[in-house]
């Protein structure tokens, strides 16, 4: 049996390659892994996933001429630099070194494979949502008309986040509002499990919020990719709160910009709309109140002439009346006093009869006719026993007698 040291084992792969491949092909893989070292050179790790399970793997290298070439051309062309996450067509030249094994040397990029692969995943996206009836879900909700309380989602250390704050707290109407930062990252492999978590923080705080602000500044459109992915998407469009986002770019919307309720360009415009907002609602209720006063002095107005106009119906309709009851008042007048004067006759006529009674009844004319009252102890005799020895008086027309009983007969 023929026997080889492990050099010639290599040395015959590396013959056996360079016979039967090509000097170079163009790849699609991921950069999972990459990093320049001082000299420049770049080194990466390409994969090809399924489902996020790695199918292949591959170590490459782009020497440092190369790269400083490749990577400005392709930030260019694409507004994100050479940064792991993204895929990308590559042109590759296979090698194989005895001591350091398999890898491969990039030549070229095709940057417009990558525009192409994240415009695909994007209507990917959009489709998807789309199908799911996500797309206006949170624009569906209502946005109060002067939303004063909001939760914001962006890095306390951004450029926008400040801005927004500014435009916001110092705006020429001073008008107040209520903000509180749920921080969270902004661009990277990690934002939009940051973003989301700062969602939930929102919607289990015991604060009660109009509405729900995600902001950034500027940057590198890949820096924006996390906004196009359905995870945070679907977020967005399933908030319970409206959703306004400034998240700082100049290209077509994200993503997060369609299903968000309110899409503005930069974190001062939000600030800003917040703020027109405001002010047209505050000019709305001094339009509501200047013509809730024209209504009410032209009504007053009204009203008033009604009340004139009344008052002059009134007071002429009771002249009337009075001057044609004057008339029947003077006669009734007058049959009241002929009525009275002979109710007064008659009362007199009776007057004088009962006091002719009572002077006929009087004591004094009774004794006057010879009759004499006698008296015990200055009462009748007549409602008293009487004895002997018992002093009476007796009342004559113009004397009193004293005398005493000597003798009793009852009869």
């Amino acid at each position: 049996m023929a026997q080889l040291t492990l050099f010639e084992l290599n040395n015959l792969i590396k013959t056996q390659l360079e016979a039967n491949l090509d000097p170079s092909y163009w790849v699609v893989a991921e950069i999972s892994e990459l990093r320049v070292n001082q000299k420049g050179h770049c080194y990466l790790e390409l994969v090809e996933k399924e489902n996020n399970f790695i199918q292949a793997k591959m170590r490459a290298n782009i020497w440092s001429y190369t790269y400083r070439t490749l990577s400005a051309q392709f930030e260019q062309t694409t507004g994100t630099p050479l940064k792991a996450g993204i895929k990308v067509l590559f042109n590759l030249t296979i090698n194989f070194h005895e001591v350091y094994g398999l890898s491969l040397t990039v030549n070229d990029i095709d940057p417009n494979y990558t525009i192409g692969e994240r415009s695909r995943l994007r209507e990917q996206t959009i489709k998807r949502l789309e199908s799911e009836d996500l797309l206006n879900k949170n624009k569906s909700l209502a946005l109060p008309i002067v939303p004063q309380k909001v939760a914001v989602i962006s890095s306390n250390t951004a450029a926008g986040y400040g801005d927004f704050i500014e435009q916001l707290n110092n705006n020429s109407d001073n008008y107040s509002f209520y903000t509180q930062l749920f921080p969270a990252l902004m661009q990277g492999n990690e934002a939009v499990i940051s973003i989301r978590k700062a969602l939930k923080e929102i919607h289990e705080s015991k604060t009660s919020f109009d509405a729900t602000i995600i902001i950034r500044g500027g940057g590198a459109q890949a820096d924006l990719d996390c906004f196009d992915t359905y995870e945070l998407a679907r977020a967005i469009a399933l908030f319970p709160l409206p959703i306004l986002t400034g998240i700082g770019h100049e290209r077509d919307q994200t993503v997060a910009d369609l299903v968000a309720h309110t899409s503005l360009k930069t974190p001062t415009a939000v600030a800003e709309f917040l703020i027109t907002g405001m002010s047209h609602f505050d000019n709305l209720l001094y339009d509501y109140l200047y013509r809730i006063e024209k209504e009410y002095k032209t009504r007053l107005n009204t009203e008033q002439q009604k009340l004139h106009y009344l008052s002059s119906r009134i007071d002429h309709s009771a002249k009337e009346i009075l001057q044609s009851h004057d008339h029947g008042l003077a006669q009734k007048a007058l049959s009241l006093k002929h009525l009275s004067e002979r109710h007064l006759e008659r009362e007199k006529s009776l007057i004088n009869r009962l006091d002719q009674q009572l002077t006929l009844i009087n004591p004094s004319t009774i004794l006057s006719k010879g009759y004499s009252l006698t008296l015990k102890n200055g009462k009748s005799v007549m409602t008293q026993k009487i004895e002997i020895g018992d002093i009476l008086e007796i009342r004559a027309a113009n004397k009193t007698i004293n005398s005493q009983v000597t003798k009793v007969e009852n009869e």
